[in-house]
């Protein structure tokens, strides 16, 4: 379990879940957007719970393991969703291919 900090409020969320969170923040960060985001959490009387979090690129979010009584929190469909909109989000980057492309030439037409 990992416990958020954000805008001067903390929530318990299972590591997964914090983790997806962590790199949607950093993928906004790069892409200078914001996004709402639906977290889901483990309330004071340990039941599931959720937090709604509007972040950005000037977000600055920390999650610390902890230790706690109510069992991990696991949501495959949170985790999948954040790692979706982090992706999105993402520049495409250079693949190296070993293929070799010929040049293609232009030459103006006053030059033979």
């Amino acid at each position: 379990m990992k416990q958020v900090t954000y805008a001067g409020t903390s929530f318990i969320t299972g590591t997964a879940i914090a983790d997806s969170l962590l790199a949607l923040v950093a993928a906004l960060g790069v892409s200078r957007e914001t996004a709402s985001v639906h977290v889901p959490a483990i309330g004071d009387d340990d039941k599931v719970t959720s937090v709604d979090l509007v972040i950005g690129p000037a977000s600055e979010v920390v999650a610390i393991g902890i230790e706690s009584s109510a069992p991990e929190l696991i949501d495959d469909a949170a985790v999948l969703e954040l790692d979706d909109r982090a992706r999105a989000l993402k520049v495409p980057q250079a693949v190296a291919t070993s293929e070799q492309v010929p040049p293609i030439w232009e030459y103006p037409d006053d030059i033979g």
